[in-house]
């Protein structure tokens, strides 16, 4: 059996491992649509190992988390099914033969997407494969976080990943290791900042549906002022700023400033740095329903400057749709 991560490795987790393969069904229908599923070994025998290199430690989807896994099977396997509404996952084969069928037809890669109720068939045959599992959630908070608004629709991904995602697959991979190796349960802020370096390229780079509105916000103007606050923002968000410190940051006036970000951003300087903190403090209160840190809503409002927690529930519910108490027990 070939493990490249769970061997050793100070934090994978074996999902399920053996020569079973009624138990493998089993468990790809804790993870897709269970009435879908359908596994079929033309030669039942052999072994095979998934093992959970990061992300929640349950079987299933957080519909606002990422999860990466790692399957290998020394055998031939026919598996049909169906995702769950509620999630997407990028299907990258390192080793051994696949190939897939989506909606009925071939995908001519070796990597493809699937997304929220897709309908796919894959042939395996003794293939090591890396699973990227996220929730339709957190794709649409991380294209709210782009577009300044929640997407009226589910986003759609192209199936086939071509060679010009190479460099993100490295990236994937890179973050595998990392994920195995431990240091994202040592360094939660540095899985976070892994995590949306990994989503934001997956949204730039793979075509999708809503691929022409991120052009669109990736072509829009921003004046030199305008980008050296929001940097200042970014990187001051826990610490007190006033408006005028982000005058000062952005070398104009005050009243210069606010009319530039309400022109080419639609909001107040002040506006966008409460949309930063809240960002933060989404992902603060993720980790900790992740177990991958502690402490409560009040303690994240706080560091994150929103003393009044009646308004600060308002506004993440704006948000993001819950309240700050729903996110952090989102595992219970």
């Amino acid at each position: 059996m070939r493990k490249r991560f769970s061997e050793g490795s100070p934090i994978a987790s074996t999902v399920v491992t053996g020569d079973d393969f009624g138990e493998l069904e089993h468990t790809f229908q804790a993870f897709l649509a269970p009435d879908s599923v359908k596994l079929h070994t033309p030669a039942p025998t052999g072994s095979f190992d998934i093992s959970q290199l990061s992300g929640l430690r349950i079987p299933g989807i957080d519909p606002g988390g990422l999860s990466v896994y790692e399957l290998t099977l020394d055998s031939d396997v026919v598996l049909q099914g169906e995702e769950t509404p509620d999630a997407y996952t990028v299907v990258v084969t390192l080793g051994g033969r696949s190939q897939v069928r989506i909606d009925g037809e071939i995908v001519p890669s070796r990597h493809v997407v699937t997304g929220p109720e897709t309908r796919f068939q894959t042939t395996y045959d003794h293939p090591d494969i890396l699973l990227l599992r996220m929730g339709k959630q957190l794709i649409a908070d991380t294209m709210r976080e782009r577009l300044g608004e929640a997407p009226t629709s589910t986003l759609r991904f192209d199936p086939l990943i071509t060679s010009s995602m190479d460099q993100w697959l490295t990236l994937l991979h890179t973050f595998s290791e990392t994920a195995a190796s431990g240091l994202f349960d040592r360094s939660p802020l540095a899985a976070s900042h892994f995590e949306k370096l990994l989503l934001h390229g997956l949204l730039d780079t793979q075509p999708h549906s809503m691929s022409g509105n991120l052009a669109e916000e990736r072509s829009r103007p921003k004046s030199t002022a305008v980008r050296r606050a929001m940097t200042y923002c970014e990187e001051h968000a826990a610490e007190p700023v006033s408006i005028g410190e982000l005058a000062m940051a952005a070398r104009t006036s005050v009243r210069a400033l606010q009319m530039a970000f309400r022109t080419e951003l639609g909001l107040t300087p002040l506006e966008y740095l409460r949309r930063i903190r809240l960002d933060h403090v989404h992902h603060d209160l993720l980790a900790i329903a992740q177990g991958r840190a502690e402490g409560t809503v009040t303690d994240v409002a706080l560091r994150w400057g929103f003393t009044h927690l009646g308004r600060f529930s308002g506004l993440y519910r704006d948000a993001y749709g819950k309240l700050p108490s729903e996110t952090a027990r989102l595992t219970a």
